[in-house]
């Protein structure tokens, strides 16, 4: 009987630690997906200003100096 229960506590063990290692594997492999979608993110937000500054150059053009005081008159750049 002595026999039977060492067996089964070695097996209680062993569970364990593997459980362990397949709860680690899995937690660092939600975290790599975690910090990928954070920096693709950071990388869309990023080409979104880009493409937003160049759509307000090309929208508002080359000001003349006349036109530029105008709009800081009227406060509206």
């Amino acid at each position: 009987m002595n026999l039977y229960a060492a067996c089964s506590f070695l097996l209680a063990v062993l569970g364990f630690l593997g459980g362990l290692i397949w709860y680690a594997n899995r937690a660092g492999r939600n975290s790599a997906r975690v910090d990928t979608s954070q920096r693709n993110t950071a990388n869309a937000n990023a080409a979104t200003q880009a493409a937003h500054a160049m759509l307000n150059a090309r929208t508002n053009g080359i000001r003349t100096d006349n036109q530029l005081l105008d709009t800081l008159d009227k406060g509206a750049f």
